[in-house]
Parts: C-alpha cells; structure tokens; sequence
C-alpha cells in the first residue's frame, strides 16, 4: 500500500483563489502539494493563506488545464499523483482508501466517488464515443464496492506518476475540456483498468473556480465545442456538420424566443466552436477566457 507521502497532490488555478485554500487544507499533511498557476491575472498571492506549504510551478501563459496538469506531473516527488480540481474537496480518509485500492488492484487510474455540494454523484461512465444514458446508470443504492467504468474525471484520480507520464500525460493540443475523455480513451487502448473506489469521497462545488457570467458561459461552451471537433478529427469519429449546425441554429432561436441568456449562451458559445475555422487541436493554447477556465 503507497504510503501518503508518496503522493503529490496537483491543483491547477486560474484566478481561483477564492476557493482553492480549502482544496489544499483537505490534502492530507504527509503529501506533496504542487499548485500549476496558469498565469492567473490576479497572480499567486492566494498561496500566502495556505495552511500548508505548497509547491508553485508558474506557467508563462494559460496554457491550458492538460498542459498544466502535465507540468505539475513532470516536476512532482510522488511516485503517485492525485490531480485534484481547485473546488473539489477530498473527505477524510478519501486518498488513504486510493491508495488502499492501488494495493488491491496494482495499475491503473483510480477515481473517488465525486459528488456535488447538494449530495448527488457526479457520474458520467462512458467517455465521449461512449455514451451511457443517466437511465442506464446505476443508483448510488445499487453500487456495493469498488467496480470499473470507462471514464475517468478529470476533477480527481490517482495515479502512477510513471504510468501518466508513459501514456503521454493529458493531450496539450485540447486546452480545456474533454481531455479527460481522451485520457479515458487511451487507458481502455493500453488495457488499463478505471476504477472506481465509492468509500473514497470528494466534494467537487463544480463552476466555483472561475468568475461566473455570460460571457464564461460562451467561452466554456465554446471551448467545448472545439475539444469535440478535435477528438473526433483524432479518433476518426466524424459528426454531420449540417446537422450539428441546425441542431445549434434551432436552439439559439428556441433560447431567444423564451428569453433564456443562459441556454442561449450555451447555444451560441457551441455554434462559435463549430464555425472556427482553426483546424481542430491548431492554436487552441493562444485562447484565453474573459476571466475564465484555466481549469
């Protein structure tokens, strides 16, 4: 069983010091921490209220939350990394039980049972090209230990810092979301178990490490977009253009007409994506939110 100090735990931030003091005070005090700032615009003063010391790797620019997570990887002393998001908190006993689970099992990537603020778990089980309906899922009731599932959350896992590092890490040319789907996806090509350990629990407040409003609304989901395009270029996984354009095209309106600016942002942000002309995964590290994501 890895002891406690073999685990190095990474935090990448971008203007989340609002929440990510309470993130770090959850790790506990044998770890490593290693926080990826991605050039904040606020800077790195958030680590002066640590409780705890912590390891700053600063980025030259928002590079993105693969590239950050990467780089906290390749300079981590664990032989064990948890990536844990900057509004997630681990609960008492969570990485003691990953790291019992890696005595159990050997290598792979371990994920807790992530859960949001009012309670209720946050699972999605099949990675992008693997859609499981929420019907299909299982109940929290239904679940007795640890089981496999073909997506990993990029909001906590545990993992060989080797075994990461050997797999490439996360791919830097998506700059933010999906890129756990595509982790997922080259675990399950390399045969490397997902597993889920639901004694191990972590709080992910979820949308809390960024500044809200419209205009991060826009950006996420167009980011998102573009991630999509770029996996489905990479895994050869086409979707009909004209088809996603009047699906988008028909929201927007929808949106408009029952004055929904959230829905309509979430349309508009996705149509942006889809109508970049930028060839997927090109020049996607040069975006910077209006004060949003690095994470």
């Amino acid at each position: 069983m890895p002891d406690l100090d073999d685990v190095s735990v990474i935090l990448v931030s971008y203007d989340s010091g609002a929440v990510i003091g309470t993130a770090v005070a959850s790790v506990p005090a044998p770890c490593e921490v290693v926080i990826v700032d991605n050039a904040s615009p606020g800077g790195t003063g958030f680590m002066d209220h640590f409780a705890r010391p912590a390891r700053l790797v600063a980025m030259p620019r928002n590079a993105g939350f693969g590239a950050a997570c990467n780089a906290g990887a390749r300079v981590a002393g664990g032989r064990f990394v948890l990536f844990l998001n900057p509004d997630a908190v681990l609960a008492p006993g969570a990485l003691e039980r990953l790291c019992a689970a890696v005595a159990r099992y050997g290598t792979g990537l371990f994920m807790p049972a992530i859960e949001g603020e009012n309670g209720r778990l946050m699972r999605k089980e099949g990675a992008i090209f693997q859609p499981v309906a929420r019907r299909r899922r299982l109940r929290e009731e239904e679940i007795a230990g640890d089981y496999c599932t073909h997506f990993v959350h990029g909001a906590a896992f545990l993992v060989e810092r080797a075994t990461f590092l050997e797999m490439g890490g996360f791919d830097e040319r998506i700059f933010l979301y999906h890129e756990d789907d595509d982790l997922a996806l080259r675990a399950q090509a390399r045969h490397l178990p997902i597993i889920v350990v639901p004694d191990a629990r972590v709080v992910h407040a979820g949308g809390k490490s960024t500044s809200p409003g419209w205009r991060r609304t826009f950006w996420i989901n167009r980011e998102k977009q573009r991630s999509e395009r770029y996996l489905r270029h990479k895994y050869r996984r086409p979707s009909s253009f004209s088809g996603d354009l009047a699906r988008l095209l028909g929201g927007c309106l929808l949106a408009a007409l029952t004055l929904d600016g959230h829905r309509l942002m979430i349309r508009a942000g996705k149509l942006a994506g889809l109508l970049e002309r930028t060839p997927p995964g090109q020049g996607a590290g040069a975006s910077v939110a209006p004060r949003g994501p690095g994470v």
